[in-house]
């Protein structure tokens, strides 16, 4: 993950900081006027205990509990944003990030609201990629990413800049991956799926042949095949590419199977490419279209 700040450090364990030496406020200022300052502070320093156990939801009651007692402390509101983000509940984390820098605008915690973003912004990219149509999170994950980088606090922060630019590049070559990818299955559904087929087996044959949309190819029955009594090889001109995919698994679902086109090609038939369709590694394949 990414390592958090709550301020500068004093007793309370490893990594827990003293949120009034942030610039959170005075500590008699707070006296005056939370009465239950030092219960709070208990408490908080118990949420922090049992975060770095991973007991995060105990932890979650105890900074909640602190919060109740104190809810103008800039520095809880940063460690209930730290807990909701290891719980995976980062919408909630901002929310708490946004809320302590309303009381108390603070470099460190804005460091943290923007490590926070950026990280939930990867993990939308990866579920993007998850989706039938992964467009709608992969422009969430954008929109989560701008508010990362609106976050930093410029030249004062912490984190290396470019790390977040080089995400949004990222998001951008992914949602131009996804248009690709839905607009070719969009022309894929444009024709019958009796006139399409898969052409698999294309690694076996190193041709050098780079069939482009349009390419005109030639199915040829095989009927003594020894390995299918369906087969049908696909050609460019003389070289053999291929063969007509035969099986749900090597087969894209909206193509047929050879056995299905079979009766349609007596010895030889004209085709042509329509387009490679890839998505990822779960999603590849080389597509024709019977002509004729």
């Amino acid at each position: 993950m990414y390592e958090w700040h709550i301020g500068d450090p004093v007793d309370w364990g490893d990594g827990f900081m003293d949120a009034q030496n942030q610039g959170y406020g005075n500590d008699d200022e707070e006296d005056d006027h939370f009465p239950d300052k030092l219960e709070s502070d208990k408490y908080s320093r118990k949420a922090w205990d049992l975060c770095n156990q991973h007991k995060y939801e105990d932890a979650l009651q105890y900074i909640n509990l602190a919060l109740d007692m104190n809810g103008l402390n800039a520095g809880n509101w940063n460690i209930k944003a730290i807990i909701l983000d290891f719980m995976g509940r980062y919408s909630e984390a901002e929310e708490c990030y946004n809320t302590s820098l309303g009381l108390s605008r603070n470099n460190l915690v804005c460091d943290n609201k923007a490590r926070m973003l950026r990280y939930w912004a990867g993990k939308l990219i990866e579920e993007a990629k998850k989706k039938p149509d992964g467009l709608p999170t992969l422009y969430d994950a954008w929109d989560i990413n701008k508010r990362a980088i609106d976050a930093l606090p410029g030249d004062k922060s912490e984190e290396k800049i470019g790390d977040y630019f080089s995400q949004r590049d990222t998001i951008d070559f992914y949602i131009d991956y996804e248009k690709k990818y839905q607009k070719n299955v969009e022309s894929i559904k444009s024709h019958d799926k009796s006139e399409l087929f898969t052409i698999a087996g294309r690694h076996f044959y190193t041709t050098g042949i780079n069939p482009v949309p349009g390419m005109e190819l030639k199915l040829v029955r095989e009927p003594y095949n020894e390995f299918d009594r369906d087969a049908i090889a696909v050609f460019v001109d003389d070289e053999k590419i291929g063969y007509v995919a035969n099986s749900d698994y090597t087969k894209y679902y909206l193509t047929s199977s050879a056995f299905e086109i079979k009766d349609r090609i007596q010895g030889v038939a004209s085709a042509e490419y329509v387009l490679y369709l890839e998505r990822y590694a779960d999603i590849q394949f080389a597509i024709g279209r019977l002509v004729g």
